[in-house]
């Protein structure tokens, strides 16, 4: 299952690659294709569709537990896990039900809502793309059943492999349709298509190669009650990230007279979340270990453990971003948006540094899922999303977006780092104060010797996209070669050097 693990990471940064420069270059060719009128209401429809997300309520998290549960704990009988695939599968019925029901009022309520701004034409087009978007989303709703039993089995491939699909089946047919001249509507057909394909192989899949049946014999209440708990704490969560994704442009937008702030801070927040998703790739691939430490009810060394291991390696890449950004940030800035929005630079440098705490231990969020124990963890992001509305309508009025961003520092720091951390000590007895000191260890000094030894090519060229990429391929060599010879484990040298198929000669 260890290649399964690596080619699943491999495949997972494939696509975010892929994801990236499609966003980079497909949106600019649907923007000439469809024109301001046709994207702009498919824009909004997709950010009106957006709430219902959260009605995704943690099924593939069930599904995996259940599944390697059972692949663990030999006496566990084989009915009890064919028994939760099928409360799962109709909690998944239920949940695209009423995603179908609140869609059609969401829908019904689209003309009254965007009448003024929209004519009666593209209000109907608007309409049928809302739709189109409803049906999808219950697809995914669907899907998600089927992801659990991949994931449970341990065949990441498979599941990111998936993912992959769906990119590549996107982009030539986007690009088809609209070269032979059809408009929004038939795009928005193809996510639909593209949904249904996945959804036929993730569980013919399920079915066929992993011989996964759901069966329903009887309703045990702990084990629904236990469901219905863990699901709760992710809808809280999902309405939270709601929030929490978009309070500050939000509040921005309603308290800035200047809206280059709002365009400046947004694009913040692009990169912020761009640092969020290439760290934080890892942590999907943890929850059946973490399942299986549970269920033999290891102890908090061995939590502990658990989590430095893969932290290290977020660790290595989070560094390597943060020390990178603070020394070549700027330039970035310059060549990617202009000097005008400069002032991103220090927005970006204020979010992704307390930001990178939580994702280093991420992989702890898979011992909660494996506990069911997300409730506390929801719990804090309201508390999170309360203190950065308060701090940031308070700041905003004297220091401009500055505000803002400390709103989400502050918050960051009291949740994340504070709360949680405290959470991870008191329930599971895990060592933090060694779980961070093992995981930095050798990587946050060589990174912060990298960068200051870039120091003097910081004001080299800084209007050059040229230089700013030799400036960055500098940049990358001193550190991989302090973090190689001086940052690294002698067991960290060996599979990454398996991984990337090179021999390894080195002292034992």
């Amino acid at each position: 299952m260890k290649d399964q693990k690596k080619l699943g990471i491999s495949i997972s940064y494939i696509n975010l690659i892929l994801s990236t420069i499609v966003s980079l270059f497909l949106t600019p060719f649907i923007i000439n294709s469809l024109g301001d009128d046709d994207y702009s209401i498919y824009k909004v429809m997709q950010s009106f569709v957006g709430p219902l997300a959260v009605f995704n309520l943690g099924v593939s998290t069930i599904v995996t537990r259940a599944i390697v549960k059972y692949r663990t704990n030999e006496d566990k009988n084989i009915k009890e896990k064919q028994n939760t695939l099928a409360v799962a599968m109709i909690a998944s019925i239920i949940m695209a039900v009423v995603v179908a029901i609140v869609g059609c009022v969401m829908c019904m309520s689209i003309p009254s809502i965007y009448g003024k701004n929209y004519s009666i034409q593209l209000i109907h087009v608007g309409q049928i793309i809302f739709g189109i978007f409803v049906f999808s989303k219950i697809i995914h709703i669907l899907t998600d059943v089927f992801n659990g039993c991949a994931i449970g089995h341990e065949r990441f491939a498979f599941n990111q492999s998936m993912l992959l699909v769906k990119n590549v089946l996107r982009v030539p047919l986007i690009f088809g349709v609209l070269k032979i001249g059809m408009g929004v509507v038939a795009v928005t057909i193809i996510d639909a298509m593209v949904a249904i394909i996945v959804f036929l192989l993730t569980s013919g899949y399920s079915f066929i190669i992993l011989k996964e049946y759901p069966k329903l014999t009887y309703i045990s209440r702990r084990e629904l009650l236990e469901m219905l708990s863990f699901s709760a704490a992710i809808l809280l969560q999902a309405i939270v990230n709601q929030v929490n994704n978009n309070v500050d442009t939000m509040i921005l937008g309603a308290l800035v007279t200047d809206k280059a702030i709002v365009t400046m801070y947004s694009s913040a927040l692009i990169i912020y979340g761009m640092y969020n998703s290439v760290v934080s790739v890892m942590a999907t691939f943890f929850l059946p270990k973490a399942t299986r430490l549970v269920t033999k009810n290891a102890s908090g060394e061995e939590l502990t453990d658990f989590v430095i291991k893969p932290g290290r390696y977020q660790a290595m890449i989070a560094v390597a971003i943060v020390v990178g950004f603070a020394v070549l940030g700027k330039s970035f800035i310059i060549n990617w948006i202009g000097l005008r929005y400069v002032q991103a630079y220090y927005i970006v440098l204020i979010l992704i540094v307390p930001v990178t705490i939580p994702l280093v231990e991420n992989t702890a969020i898979s011992i909660l899922d494996a506990s069911l124990k997300r409730l506390f963890r929801s719990l804090v992001l309201v508390i999170m999303a309360v203190i950065n509305v308060i701090i940031s309508i308070v700041l905003i009025k004297f220091i401009d977006y500055w505000g803002a961003a400390l709103g989400t520092f502050i918050s960051l720091m009291i949740g994340h780092v504070i709360l949680m951390n405290w959470y991870y000590s008191h329930c599971f007895d895990m060592k933090i104060k060694r779980m961070f000191k093992e995981i930095f260890s050798g990587i946050l000094p060589m990174g912060l010797i990298a960068g200051i030894i870039n120091i003097p090519l910081i004001k080299l060229g800084e209007k050059s996209l040229v230089i700013l990429a030799i400036k960055g391929i500098i940049f990358i060599t001193i550190y991989c070669i302090l973090i190689w010879k001086w940052g690294l484990k002698i067991e960290e040298k060996k599979y990454i050097s398996q991984t990337l198929k090179i021999k390894y000669q080195g002292e034992e």
